[in-house]
């Protein structure tokens, strides 16, 4: 996959402190940046698709041996 590139603007100390990290790690300053707004990203997507269950929820819940003999049924 192609990658495009664009334009992020730091303050002079975050930059440092990001290429710090980057160095430490050995990774490239891209790859830290990318991987923080992804990790992000995803985060967020994973609240909300909690919230959803939570929502959805309608209070049922199962036992340990009710969950294996339905397992078993369903065999």
């Amino acid at each position: 996959m192609a990658m495009e590139a664009t334009t992020i603007r730091f303050e002079p100390e975050e930059k440092s402190w990001i290429q710090a990290y980057a160095d430490f790690v050995g990774r490239t300053f891209s790859d830290v940046v990318r991987e923080a707004a992804l990790e992000m990203v995803e985060d967020a997507a994973d609240r909300q698709a909690y919230e959803d269950a939570l929502a959805a929820d309608d209070g049922m819940r199962y036992s340990m041996d009710e969950v294996k003999r339905m397992a078993m049924e369903a065999e």
